[in-house]
């Protein structure tokens, strides 16, 4: 039995056995720790923002810095984790792909764990004394440069808790690579396969449906995204630098870690056990496993291949697809044969697992061409849902939803008050939207830009009777989606998920603004009972507004909050929080109960914009008003002053045309609008221009579009 002084001392000897990578790891680590960090800092004293006991470079100290440590905010570090464990696994198992150390090692009298522990503790003291040893360096440049602190030291020290996980996740991967395999390049190649081969099929899952399926919406079920992610060690190493550095790794992702990390050792150690001597300088340790291995690395690669590939077509339709993926099935077969024998003539050898993979292939192909599940044409029965759901991207142009500034992930197709039970209207719109489909009017095709001022792209959720949800997109007619909306807004809860206000907690709003056409939003001196009645008013308007105004009317203002920025309050601690505001609660002449509160306050909505406040006017055509730089008479008729001056200026180059005219000026000023938006489901009309307006004691303009009369 092996002394533990001669345990010892084998390790030793294995590590100066590998001293060219003690010392290649110890120089890349110290110049990815120290002299970075150094430089950092150096980078940092040549921007004024950020100097010493500035706010800017606390911030930088507590959101940065950390990153620093795991690779989070450096990437080359990230990347370098990766590198150093796959080497440390490589150089400390390389025995078993050679018959003649194979035989040496196993000949003495030292049982096979011994041998695996001797190997496995040398790489992880080649990778932690180093890297303890700058991190530490590395810390005390922080603290000469003063910005460490409890806070900051407990980031760094989670950070560096994360780099050594993410480093055995990938560390036993390799391992565990290296007893699959009987030469070091298909074991460095395993490596890399073990580590991503989840993230590709993830990513061949949604990447071929959403080229070959039109209504498709990726909406796989959140515990089956966290299961594949806690079964990748890639995206679980990414998730541990991620949450590492934040404080925000939950019990979950770190005991995930630890069990992945003890279950890719437990499976090496597994393996070893029955590692057999015959498969050293083979390209796989066991045989048997090469048709298996063959299918499931050929048929995944040539798809990916495919689909990369692909996205330099510009999207031109799926025949390059389906020629690469066929194309570079048949030539991954042949290249894994030859990786197996090592000899041309045997190319062709393995005849039957080559046909199943270019037949799966194949298979997968048409059954996405040719949609022979009927996915595009999928339509539950109307006995079979419960309820349904719709939401349009144009939402996002006109709401904002206070979650997206706390962090908080709203789905507002999911969210319970969105639920739609009385879904005939919606129900039709996605029958409408399936036969828009057969006739080429898809969502991607209104996507590429194509003319979209009377559709929209909508994407529904089918809740069925059985408790589980079907998701489709669809092309829909702008008037038929504004008519289910208007059904669906005759329920009051559904109103309520839909409106931001709602959504508000009143007690957090730290002040309110007003902006109307000028763009100047102006704080409004209310109390804060004051402005609780303001936005009590605002929700009674919203609660009775006509959806259709929201549509086809111009607001006249909006409501801006002032919340606190709880990102920034993460930085600042002890300190008094920013604040964040954000608008988009648009007022419309309607809306008598906040225009009536707004009056009784004292303040009021400019609709119009005074000639006299105008200090410069520039008019900018639109294209379809101009013909190889001269305007069209028809685009001339209105505009005599600018015609005029059409010689001087070619809009076709970019250039703008003054407008210096008291009489041009005022019917421009009659032709724009308040128009920060285009409308509940997106532009209903098309302006003939646009105007950029400098007002009086403004450095820089306002922009507004310009409808003929």
């Amino acid at each position: 039995m092996t002394s533990k002084i001669s345990y010892f001392k084998f390790i030793e000897s294995d590590i100066r056995h590998r001293g060219w990578l003690a010392a290649l790891n110890a120089v890349l680590l110290f110049l990815i720790l120290p002299v970075y960090t150094l430089l950092s800092f150096d980078n940092l004293k040549t921007q004024g923002r950020y100097k010493a006991g500035s706010e800017e470079f606390s911030n930088w100290a507590g959101s940065t810095f950390p990153g620093f440590f795991n690779g989070y905010t450096n990437r080359y570090f990230a990347g370098l984790i990766i590198i150093l464990a796959i080497l440390c696994a490589v150089t400390g198992f390389s025995y078993l792909h050679s018959r003649d150390k194979q035989d040496f090692y196993h000949s003495m009298p030292v049982r096979r764990v011994q041998w695996f522990a001797i190997s496995y503790w040398s790489g992880i003291i080649l990778f932690m004394v180093p890297y303890l040893l700058f991190a530490l360096s590395a810390l005390l440049i922080g603290q000469a440069h003063g910005i460490m602190n409890t806070s900051v030291l407990s980031s760094c020290l989670f950070s560096m808790l994360g780099a050594i996980l993410g480093f055995l996740i990938c560390y036993h991967t390799s391992i565990l690579a290296m007893f699959l395999t009987g030469r070091i390049v298909t074991g460095v190649l395993a490596s890399l396969v073990l580590l991503v081969y989840g993230n590709i099929i993830t990513i061949l899952m949604d990447g071929l449906a959403a080229k070959f399926f039109s209504t498709w919406v990726s909406r796989s079920p959140i515990v089956l995204q966290e299961i594949i992610g806690y079964m990748t060690p890639a995206t679980l190493f990414s998730w541990i630098l991620r949450t590492t550095i934040r404080h925000t790794a939950s019990p979950v992702i770190l005991i995930s870690a630890v069990l992945c990390a003890a279950v890719l050792l437990g499976a090496a150690l597994l393996i070893y056990k029955y590692y057999p001597a015959e498969a050293a300088e083979n390209a796989l340790a066991f045989p048997k496993s090469a048709p298996v291995v063959k299918f499931l690395i050929a048929v995944p690669t040539a798809l990916f291949i495919g689909l990369f590939i692909d996205t330099f077509s510009g999207g031109s339709g799926s025949l390059w697809i389906i020629f690469i993926s066929i194309f570079t099935v048949l030539l991954l077969c042949l290249l894994i044969e030859f990786i197996y024998h090592q000899d041309l003539r045997q190319l062709l050898a393995g005849k039957v697992s080559s046909a199943l993979s270019l037949c799966t292939v194949v298979g997968i192909l048409c059954i996405l061409q040719f949609d022979l599940f009927g996915y595009d044409s999928y339509l539950p029965k109307e006995n079979k849902l419960a309820d349904m759901s719709v939401y349009t991207d144009n939402f996002s142009g006109y709401f904002a939803y206070p979650e997206s500034y706390k962090g908080v992930s709203y789905d507002q197709l999911n969210a319970p008050g969105a639920v739609i039970t009385d879904y005939q209207a919606i129900y039709q719109l996605a029958a409408e939207g399936i036969e828009n489909l057969k006739q080429g009017i898809t969502p991607q095709w209104i996507n590429r830009g194509s003319d979209t001022e009377d559709t929209a792209v909508v994407t529904m959720r089918f809740g069925l009777s059985n408790g589980k949800d079907a998701y489709r997109q669809y092309a829909v007619d702008k008037t038929a989606l504004l008519n289910a909306l208007k059904q669906a807004c005759e329920s009051e809860t559904y109103r309520k998920e839909l409106f931001p206000v709602f959504h508000l907690n009143q007690e957090e709003i730290r002040g309110v603004s007003l902006q109307d056409l000028y763009y100047q939003p102006a704080a409004m001196t209310l109390s804060k009972e004051e402005q609780n009645q303001l936005l009590d008013a605002y929700k009674k308007d919203v609660l009775n507004a006509d959806i259709s105004e929201l549509q086809y009317d111009s607001p006249l203002g909006e409501l801006q909050v002032e919340i606190p920025d709880i990102y920034a309050a993460e930085q600042v601690s002890g300190k008094q929080v920013p604040n964040i505001r954000f608008g988009q609660f648009y007022i419309y002449r309607s809306y008598t109960n906040t225009l009536s509160m707004l009056e009784k306050y004292g303040y009021k909505l400019r609709t119009e914009i005074s000639p006299e406040d105008v200090a410069v006017m520039t008019y900018y055509p639109n294209e379809n008003t101009v013909s190889g730089g001269v305007y069209t008479k028809d685009a001339a008729a209105d505009y005599s002053t600018i015609n005029a001056q059409k010689s001087s200026y070619d809009y076709s180059f970019g250039d703008g045309i003054p407008v210096t005219s008291p009489e041009e000026i005022q019917k421009l000023l009659d032709q724009i609008s308040y128009d920060e938006c285009s409308g509940l489901l997106g532009n209903y009309k098309t302006p003939t221009g646009s105007v950029e307006i400098t007002l009086n004691g403004k450095a820089y303009p306002n922009s507004y579009a310009v409808y003929g009369e």
